[in-house]
């Protein structure tokens, strides 16, 4: 099941952001057996998404994942940098200049070692600043609790590939976007004018979407919204937008007795006006709770 569950959350991670330029989004890199090919015997592998394809290579990147998992690729789908959560590596695997100690407190004091990352996924989001072809922003969360996971910021932190002989350094750390009961996992999908980005995360409470936008000026904050759909607090999970950007979804689940609802939300997205509309949710069960 957490091998189904790995290719899943790889496949969406994939497809969800096609907005991205061709080869930004082309690599996965997984931490641990991969379980998609018997002959691999590596721990840690590089899953290229082509066209139709996907390529299996085994790697010895000194890096080491749990579930947070983010990086960004080139043009021709060349890494560029990559993090678990814990730091943020160059495409030489080496740590980038500068990219220790992302996400402060107590997770990263549990989960980062050398044969860890950080546990939750969904929660790095690489992205090319607009207008800037060697500036980059690195959307990440941490956990504040344990049992529920939540999340209070939402960090960025910046690289610049001009530094450190053209490897990149991180020019900013664990700088705060925004602040609340969030739920840990972050949405990202290219505006309707081809330069900047939505970015968006949702309250644990209230199923409130909070809205930033990427422009070459910085980050704004954009007014939150309603998502229109019932609520409650048991547990969260991952946000996502469809290939398109015209689509969002998201989860929440509860627990009646020993059977775990799954609610998957739905929602319409305009990527000009940064508007969700037309909610909806689909139900699934799993009658073993887990």
């Amino acid at each position: 099941m957490r091998k189904l569950v790995i290719i899943i959350l790889v496949i969406i991670n994939i497809h969800a952001s096609k907005v991205y330029s061709q080869g930004l989004n082309h690599n996965f890199l997984v931490g641990y057996t991969t379980g998609i090919d018997t002959n691999v015997i590596s721990t840690k592998a590089v899953l290229g998404f082509g066209s139709n394809s996907l390529v299996v290579t085994p790697d010895s990147f000194p890096m080491a994942f749990g579930g947070s998992q983010g990086n960004i690729s080139d043009e021709q789908g060349n890494l560029l940098m990559y993090t678990n959560g814990c730091y943020i590596a160059d495409k030489t695997g080496n740590m980038m200049q500068n990219g220790d100690s992302l996400n402060p407190g107590m997770f990263r004091n549990s989960w980062c070692n050398p044969t860890d990352g950080m546990p939750i996924t969904n929660t790095s989001v690489f992205l090319p600043w607009p207008g800037d072809s060697t500036k980059f922003i690195l959307f990440h969360q941490t956990s504040t609790d344990a049992d529920p996971v939540k999340s209070s910021e939402l960090y960025y932190s910046i690289v610049d590939l001009n530094l450190n002989g053209g490897l990149g350094a991180v020019t900013q750390k664990n700088a705060i976007a925004f602040q609340g009961t969030l739920c840990p996992s972050i949405g990202a999908c290219k505006h309707a004018n081809g330069r900047d980005w939505w970015i968006v995360v949702m309250s644990w409470v209230n199923g409130t979407i909070y809205k930033l936008l990427l422009t070459p000026n910085g980050i704004l904050n954009i007014p939150s919204q309603s998502s229109g759909l019932p609520s409650n607090n048991d547990f969260y999970g991952t946000v996502q937008f469809s290939p398109d950007g015209t689509k969002f979804g998201f989860y929440r689940g509860f627990m009646n007795g020993t059977v775990q609802t799954h609610r998957l939300r739905l929602l319409n997205f305009d990527r000009c006006t940064g508007m969700f509309s037309n909610p909806r949710y689909v139900d699934f069960i799993n009658p073993r709770g887990g």
